[in-house]
């Protein structure tokens, strides 16, 4: 990880101000000033506030024409340059710089700095480098419009601090002087009176120090440790150990080793001898060595005379062997006693044992004075072996090497401080780098190893210890008098400091509670409320409490604290305090009346919170909070008002209206059905119309199968031009018709005018088009032959050629029905049947077959006589097989349908076998013409006109329909069902009732319409509508049907006429209530399909049919849109270079920057500070735009995937997870405008986890996939940015289509990566394991509860009728899950492994069987 990974994890904390940081910042607004405020305070927050307010002023400046300028934040040492610009980038969205002489800065010319001052508006930088650009003239004080000062203390004497104000500040004249902020936790840098001090850091900066009057006050919020001094016995005199010794008789005289024996020597003391001889091992380890042998070397490059090269040389030589020595030199494992160890080392290893000998969560930080202290401690406790102690150490470094070489040791303090706040370390062992400026978090244990030296010091490092349960320990040794006047030197000058604090002037000190309380408490008019029902009293003190008892009771989201949160400015009057609720809370944001104190402003708050809480039906008549796990909108469980296992019995329409005769004949339009691939059916085969009385709609292809299983797609061309026909004609259409279905489908029906609702007839050759005339492509001469001749039968006279390819029906069983192929000259009718050819048993020769003659009982019904001798030929038997919408059955493709037959027992069709083999597809193809007319009469209730292929679908309910996963179920016999245009559909009406509300209701917050929009979606809703419209009649829930495809006509002979003619009774089918309701959302798939989303708009206005949504066309949303008065405001500098830098990264350019403002603007800021809502209502929006977005590309990538597939990966496209990081990596979290300390943090981490896993991913999209749940606010301020970009370009649907395409599809491009993902929902999991189980009786069983006013689905997940999990919901969908998880939970477990495996024996009995199979086998 790099340095810049490292300190890019800087804490967000503008986001989370403190009434008194509040107060302080207005102060600092208004003249220079120091903050004086204890470590861990906020004082870092108001120097952001402060940036903040400053660039804001600044836009405005430069947009009137001024000098630009820019903010500088000054620091005293290289570290904190890294931390302190990672703070601001974290808390502020500006341009931010850190520059330090590491990084070469200070050789760096005037262009550079000119390059720096144009680009940056916000400048963190070591004050040495400010100093000598100033020197310089690179940058001038004119240049700077504010001054921020860390660690302002530092400021004295020829301190950089001290020499830019006295040098450049103060000559410069005022009006061009910039602002000056210092902060610091003490006035005080050393030992020296406290009240001197102050004034001359008031004097030397230029400023007046502003704190609180009693530094306790803050303690509400930040909290004090408890201080233990703990005394360990007197140490020793100093000594050397054995080690030291045998060192120091060899190399004592070596300059370079004078400081290591001075160290050893006193470690021996302080330490312990164990302590001192580890020092000499880090000491002159390779490392370590390596570097005196340089620092020798240098030495002989600077003094070439020959005495002091030979003294050098030898210098190096000895380093060698001091090094060598004490490598073999061995030291023994440390153990805790006096031998070993010092009382000091001891008494801090008793505390360490103390803790960390039991599992716990407490953070510790010792601190001591030396490096070399921490570097050995380090090592012992690693030794010792401590159970739960994770031991680190955080020293500083004195490099002065380039920046990329000191980046090392900068990195390892980084990596030290982040495993330390994550948990991974628990105790750090660290110099005074840890007391000021890096980001160390709060810990419940701070032991001072080594006492502080100055008053400082002590503040800051006490101010580590923060948490309420937190603990001081001053370590001083017993007798030792410099120790006890140390401690208290530093706790007399604290004192002074407080006594100082408290002698300020009023204007110079936080005034955290106002005035006196007391008037307002004895004020007898104080606002109250009494519920008329029971009784119960809201007054503005009660109010207080009831709010938080309120809040306390909200689902958590996001970590967010449930309590409210008050924000208090001064107004006319006094004050006035805004309360901003938890996101959760239906109430966002409520003002109270001015008042003349702060806590009066918070109560009038409060109690205007409560009133609305209760009119919101949040508190109940005892205004208590209402009992709910998980607060639920009022009729968020309407779709639960149908019962998932309700369903009825409904009309079904049998023949659609259109062949109903209603009006004179006036026209003939004619239907050429054609094949695109007639060899895949027939060798032979001509066209056939259908000839209608009315124009039918455009009737898609659709494919059809022969009885070997050959595919061809069926076409229906529709003349434009229709014939007015001739009763000559008509008479001949009717004959035609009447014949054919009789020779081909042995029924004979009465056809008149008055009756036919439809003609059949031949066309002469495939040569026609669109603009073909009628009367040019009927077969005239066949027309005139069927109606002119009745049946024709064979006698010796009829040409045997002339048979060839004619249509032989049974002349005594007309069922039987043959097409000549060729003549057999070698065979005779009395010849045996030939055994190549299949016959029923008992057949004995030719014309046996031919007559269908086994017994002599058959022959006796013969009435006419059978020829002697008469001509063979092979035939074709046409099977009964009638259904060509599905492929056949194996049956029907390996029968053998050759045979050999005489002609006499036959009757000779009029009609050509090729007419024949095009008439047999016919049924199939009525019947799915009757389907697609049902779809277009459904279209016609509802106003619309929508291609019918894809209407059919819509309506299609295939029996075998379920809600489990599966390839995707289409009957082939159906048209394709309604399962995929459902799940698109759901998805636009989800999106228009979202953008219908939203244009209609602009006072709701997004939690009303929610609630709105569930009423319009909501399965109940649709169904109810369905109803209305009579669309169960229109549903297709069967297919091809043998006895249901004819015509409404008398049938006058034929199988089955006394049934056919009988009175009929009402067709009719059990749906289930949601199936109804589907069908609904499937229609407006179906328009979005063909009509785009001007159809969708129009289907779904259709269907809900409500004051709610009635725009026609999509671009009547936006024509019914009025922007609301803050998107119109102008918008301030700050707004519009904010845009600005958005549109750089999405390349849109925003015409309202305010409305973008919204969509970045989190619930918990408070709505008095900008006025500009928060995202919530512009999050509604975009979340159903990414939906759609998302959908229609998955569903148009994959057309043939099933919707649970669909559902599945979809999720993975808009899973929280995957736009947060999206929201990451387009850097929308620096950009939330937010607050809350708990929310930063989680943000923070998720960026962090983001960075881990993608550069260990190896550049796999699916990176995310492993990362923990988000904070939801940052996938939700990804999709307010999306309905932001929606509203500000007026709607355009294809700008979001563009930006989805950038950012987000690109992840899925193959979507198959997130298979493992979408295996992970837990009912895609549950169903996984029960397979691998191999159980064959499970399944999930649903009902519908109700508990109280509150109704739900409680699901459980049977195995072999027993209960394993069971799980409730709003939906069946989310009891399911509920469920599925309830069973993975106990699947973790063995013991829920072993009662799973108890209920269910499926794959031993699978076993058991199969080894049975084996033992027969075998005996066989």
């Amino acid at each position: 990880m790099s340095i810049r990974s490292m300190v890019l994890k800087g804490q967000n904390i503008i986001n989370d101000p403190r009434e008194y940081q509040l107060e302080l910042f207005e102060i600092a607004k208004t003249r220079n000033t120091i903050a004086v405020l204890g470590t861990g305070s906020g004082k870092t927050l108001i120097a952001c506030l402060l940036i903040r307010h400053t660039i804001e002023k600044e836009l405005e400046s430069r947009a009137a024409g001024n000098h630009p300028r820019v903010s500088f934040f000054l620091v005293h040492n290289v570290t904190l340059v890294f931390q302190q610009a990672a703070v601001l980038r974290c808390n502020i969205d500006a341009r931010i710089g850190e520059y330090c002489g590491d990084m070469g800065a200070g050789d760096w010319k005037k262009e550079a700095w000119d390059d720096v001052l144009e680009k940056q508006q916000v400048i963190v930088m070591t004050a040495d480098i400010l100093y000598s650009c100033l020197v310089h003239a690179f940058i001038k004080m004119q240049d700077i419009n504010l001054l921020c000062f860390d660690e302002a203390h530092h400021a004295k004497k020829r301190h950089s601090f001290a020499r830019i104000i006295k040098d450049f500040y103060l000559p410069e004249p005022e009006n061009t002087r910039p602002k000056i902020f210092g902060m610091t936790a003490s006035p005080v840098g050393s030992r020296t009176d406290v009240v001197h001090a102050a004034a001359d850091l008031e004097k030397l900066l230029h400023s007046r120090i502003a704190t609180t009057s009693d530094l306790t006050l803050l303690q509400g919020s930040i909290s004090r440790p408890e201080e233990v001094v703990a005394i360990y016995p007197t140490l020793g005199p100093k000594f050397q150990t054995d080690l030291c010794r045998k060192l120091h008789r060899a190399y004592g005289e070596l300059d370079c080793f004078s400081k290591i024996f001075a160290f050893a020597e006193i470690a021996a003391s302080e330490l312990g001898p164990w302590c001192a001889d580890v020092a000499w091992k880090f000491a002159l380890s390779e490392t370590h060595t390596r570097k005196l042998e340089r620092r020798a070397e240098r030495k002989l490059e600077e003094q070439p005379e020959i005495e002091c090269i030979e003294r050098i040389e030898k210098e190096i030589s000895y380093l060698q062997e001091a090094a060598d020595m004490v490598l073999k030199y061995k030291i023994p494992p440390p153990s805790a006693d006096a031998i070993h160890l010092s009382t000091k080392v001891l008494l801090l290893c008793t505390y360490l044992k103390e803790i960390y000998s039991v599992k716990t969560q407490d953070k510790c930080i010792i601190f001591v004075s030396r490096r070399y202290t921490a570097t050995v401690l380090g090592e012992l406790f690693k030794r010792l072996e401590i159970e739960y102690l994770q031991i680190g150490i955080l020293i500083g470094s004195t490099t002065r090497a380039r920046f990329t070489d000191t980046s090392l040791s900068f990195r390892e303090q980084m990596i030290t401080v982040s495993k330390f706040r994550q948990g991974k370390l628990n105790c750090l062992i660290a110099t005074s780098v840890a007391e000021e400026g890096l980001d160390i978090p709060d810990c419940s244990l701070v032991i001072r190893f080594d006492l502080y030296r100055t008053m400082i010091q002590y503040v800051q490092s006490r101010g580590r210890a923060r948490s309420s349960v937190s603990k001081y320990i001053h370590m001083l040794e017993s007798g030792n008098r410099s120790h006890l006047e140390m401690l208290n030197d530093v706790r007399n000058s604290e004192k002074i400091m407080r006594d100082f604090c408290r002698s300020l002037p009023a204007d110079r000190t936080l005034d955290l509670t106002g005035p006196e309380e007391s008037s307002a408490l004895e004020n007898p008019e104080e606002l109250y409320h009494i519920e008329p029902g029971t009784g119960a009293k809201l007054t503005m003190t009660s109010s207080m409490t009831i709010l938080s008892c309120y809040t306390q009771r909200l689902p958590q989201e996001d970590n967010e604290p449930l309590q409210p949160l008050f924000t208090i400015r001064c107004a006319p009057g006094g004050f006035v305090s805004e309360v901003t609720l938890p996101t959760s809370s239906p109430v966002q944001h409520i003002e109270g009346a001015p008042m003349p104190t702060k806590t009066a402003a918070k109560r009038s708050a409060s109690f205007m919170a409560c009133l609305e809480l209760r009119r919101k039906g949040e508190l109940d008549e005892n205004l208590m909070p209402k009992s709910r796990s998980k607060r639920h909108p009022k009729m968020a469980n309407a779709h639960l008002a149908l019962d998932i296992h309700n369903s009825n019995i409904y009309p079904r329409r049998a023949k659609p209206n259109f062949w109903k005769i209603d009006t004179p004949l006036l026209e003939l339009w004619f239907n050429i059905l054609w094949l695109s691939n007639p060899s895949n059916m027939a060798s032979k085969i001509q066209p056939i119309c259908l000839i209608t009385r009315k124009k039918t709609p455009p009737i898609p292809a659709f494919p059809v199968y022969s009885d070997k299983g050959a595919e061809s797609e069926l076409t229906v061309l529709q003349l434009s031009k229709s014939l007015r026909a001739s009763p000559n004609t008509l008479n001949k259409l009717c004959q035609f018709t009447r014949r054919l279905f009789l020779d081909l489908f042995n029924k004979t029906f009465e056809l008149t005018l008055d009756t036919v609702p439809y003609w059949i007839a031949p066309i002469k050759s495939s040569n026609f088009t669109e603009e073909s005339l009628p009367e040019n492509i009927l077969d005239w001469k066949l027309l005139e032959e069927v109606s002119s001749v009745t049946d024709i039968l064979w006698d010796d006279n009829f040409p045997v050629e002339n048979l060839i390819g004619r249509f032989l029906i049974d002349r005594r069983k007309r069922s039987r029905r043959f097409i000549i192929l060729d003549h057999h000259p070698a065979l005779k009718s009395t010849d045996p049947y030939p055994p190549s050819y299949e016959c029923p048993p008992g057949i004995i020769n030719i014309q046996d077959y031919s007559y269908n003659a086994t017994s002599k009982g058959k022959w006796a019904r013969v009435k006419w006589k059978v020829p002697e001798s008469e001509p063979v030929f092979v035939a074709e038997r046409l099977l009964h097989r009638i259904n060509y919408l599905s492929a056949p059955d194996s049956k029907w493709v390996t029968a053998n349908n050759r045979a050999v037959i005489s002609p006499s027992a036959f009757s000779i069709s009029a009609i050509p076998s090729q007419v024949v083999r095009m008439a047999m597809i016919f049924p199939s193809f009525i019947t799915r013409v009757d389907s697609y007319l049902h779809a277009w009469e459904v279209c016609g209730i509802l106003g619309m006109e929508i291609d019918v292929g894809v209407a059919l679908e819509a309506i299609t309910k295939d029996s075998e329909n379920t809600h489990e996963h599966g390839s995707a179920r289409v009957s082939l016999q159906m048209a394709s069902n309604y399962e995929r245009l459902e799940f698109l559909g759901d998805c636009f009406l989800k999106l228009a009732t979202s953008l219908g509300l939203y244009i209609r209701h602009h006072a709701d917050d997004e939690f009303e319409l929610h609630v709105k929009r569930m009423v319009l979606i909501c399965n109940k809703y649709l169904f109810s509508k369905a109803i209305e419209m009579k669309l169960p009649e229109y549903i297709q829930t069967t297919g091809f049907s043998r006895r249901a495809w004819y015509p409404e006509m008398k049938l006058l002979a034929g199988k089955g006429t006394a049934q056919h003619n009988a009175p009929k009774e009402a067709i009719s089918h059990r749906l289930a209530d949601k199936s109804i309701s589907d069908v609904c959302e499937a229609l407006i798939g179906a328009a979005l399909i063909d009509k785009g989303l001007d159809g969708a708009t129009q289907m779904v206005t259709a269907i809900l049919r409500t004051p709610e949504h009635t725009q026609k066309v999509w671009a009547d949303y936006y024509n019914c849109y009025t922007k609301p008065a803050y998107q119109l405001l102008e918008s301030s500098p700050m707004q519009i270079m904010f845009a600005k830098d958005v549109e750089e990264l999405v390349k849109y350019k925003f015409k309202h920057p305010r409305l973008l403002i919204s969509a970045f603007t989190h619930s918990s800021l408070p709505f008095s500070w900008d006025r500009i809502p928060s995202y919530q209502r512009l999050e509604f929006l975009g979340d159903a735009l990414l939906d759609l977005v998302c959908v229609r590309y998955i569903f148009q990538k994959y057309p043939h995937a099933d919707p649970q597939w669909l559902t599945e990966h979809k999720m993975a496209m808009v899973s929280n997870k995957f736009l947060a990081m999206i929201s990451v990596e387009m850097g929308f979290h620096r950009k939330l405008r937010r607050m809350g300390a708990s929310l930063d943090h989680a943000i923070r981490d998720y960026e962090v986890d983001i960075q881990e896993a993608r550069a260990n991913s190896n550049g796999a999209v699916d990176f995310w996939t492993s990362l923990k749940n988000p904070p939801k606010c940052l996938s939700d301020v990804l999709e307010a940015f999306i309905g932001a970009v929606f509203v500000d370009s007026g709607f355009q649907y294809s700008i979001i289509e563009r930006l989805i395409n950038t950012f987000i599809l690109p992840y899925f491009v193959d979507m198959t990566v997130f298979d493992n993902f979408a295996g992970q929902h837990p009912t895609t999991y549950i169903t996984k394991r029960m397979v691998d189980l191999q159980c064959e009786s499970w399944g999930f069983e649903s009902q519908q509860c109700t508990t109280g006013n509150m109704t739900y689905i409680l699901t459980a997940i049977v195995v072999h009728h027993e209960i394993f999990s069971y799980g409730s919901g709003a939906s069946v969908k989310a009891a399911r899950v509920e469920a599925s998880l309830a069973a993975m939970k106990k699947l973790e477990e063995p013991e829920g492994l072993t009662q799973l495996q108890d209920l269910c024996n499926c794959r031993g009995q699978r076993k058991t069987s199969q080894g049975e199979g084996q033992c027969k086998t075998q005996m066989r």
